[in-house]
């Protein structure tokens, strides 16, 4: 997580900002890690809100222009009634590297120098172009040393985003990988090991956590646009009619399920293949698999997964044990896979709070 020490947040909500490469989805939520309570959300979807479809690469490495994004926050927060400005903002992952590595026994003031001087054989930009941040735990051997999980931001992005925030009116107090904030928000009372696998419409990613603090990242290469793409194709239909249908009847109607189990089962074996990768390298055993993202909304995915790779596979509310009035439960319930991230970044600052 990369934090801004020139602002400290003061007591009161906690606001979390996704921006996605088709919406904008904000949370805002207030109390302390035993008590959290959800204050507001909403999401505005960008291609209705600017008028046109994204431009890929016309502006850093975000769909759509950093005013375009900026206008489309302030609309949705005035919209929401959302007077907080203080935000924790989430990057997408493809704008993000992160990885792992270990060093040897030193001590703690030589820690940051080494950091930087091994990343640069697994960072693929000048680390003058980047902005590092990493956490370090013990490796119980021989003899003691250090594991990493590192991860660097190209310097163009953070500037993105420190210009989203000033035509927004917003303040960032952090910026972290969404795959730190829906760990965050799926796994932070899971005391064992588990995955997370978002199953996006244009990628899958794979998260390994312990004690729900990321320990390893996996990007997949079958995604659920994939699966569309093989209705579309056996049916002879348009994309979006595919589309329809495959997130209407998953994996339990005949003709789509025919379509997409040869493909869905291929997404499968590889996540299954990586938990056992990090299962056999950590000599930890993965508890069980959360599915996350659009395509966890397929009926019937999580009994196909479960077959597919034989270990206890769940999809989970992400606002589950906080409070809210009971009539939003279901509404919040189908909420969970589009907003997960935006809770995840504002659970960041409670647990921050929380640990000074």
């Amino acid at each position: 997580m990369i934090n801004f020490p020139f602002f400290n947040k003061g007591p009161g909500n906690f606001l979390g900002i996704d921006v996605g490469t088709s919406s904008i989805k904000i949370v805002e939520i207030s109390g302390n890690a035993k008590n959290i309570a959800l204050e507001n959300y909403g999401e505005l979807f960008l291609r209705s809100f600017v008028g046109k479809a994204p431009v890929k690469g016309t502006e850093g490495n975000l769909l759509y222009s950093s005013k375009e994004i900026a206008e489309a926050i302030k609309h949705l927060m005035g919209e929401a009634g959302i007077k907080g400005k203080e935000a924790y903002f989430s990057i997408p992952d493809f704008v993000t590297f992160f990885t792992s590595f270990e060093l040897p026994p030193m001590k703690k003031e030589e820690v940051a120098s080494a950091v930087e001087f091994h990343s640069r054989q697994y960072i693929p930009l000048p680390i003058s172009e980047v902005v590092l941040d990493w956490t370090t735990e013990s490796i119980e051997k021989e003899e003691k040393g250090l594991k990493v999980n590192l991860i660097a931001v190209p310097k163009e992005v953070v500037e993105q985003y420190q210009e989203i925030a000033r035509l927004s009116e917003t303040e960032i107090v952090s910026l972290e990988g969404e795959m730190f904030s829906l760990v965050r928000a799926l796994a932070r009372d899971k005391e064992g090991v588990v995955a997370v696998a978002d199953i996006g419409e244009q990628s899958t990613m794979l998260s390994i956590a312990e004690k729900g603090k990321l320990k390893t990242t996996h990007s997949l290469e079958i995604a659920g646009n994939m699966l569309v793409e093989q209705v579309a194709k056996k049916g002879e239909i348009e994309y979006n009619v595919a589309r329809d249908m495959v997130m209407q009847h998953g994996m339990v109607e005949d003709t789509v399920k025919r379509a997409v189990s040869s493909m869905a089962s291929s997404l499968f074996s590889e996540i299954s293949r990586a938990v056992s990768i990090f299962e056999k390298r950590e000599g930890k055993e993965v508890g069980e698999i959360i599915i996350a993202g659009g395509f966890s909304l397929l009926p019937g995915v999580v009994d196909f997964a479960q077959e597919a790779m034989d270990k206890n596979v769940l999809t989970r509310n992400c606002f589950e044990g906080m409070k809210y009035p009971r009539e939003l439960e279901e509404t919040l319930g189908e909420l969970s896979a589009s907003h997960a991230i935006a809770l995840g970044s504002a659970l960041s600052g409670i647990i921050q709070e929380a640990e000074e």
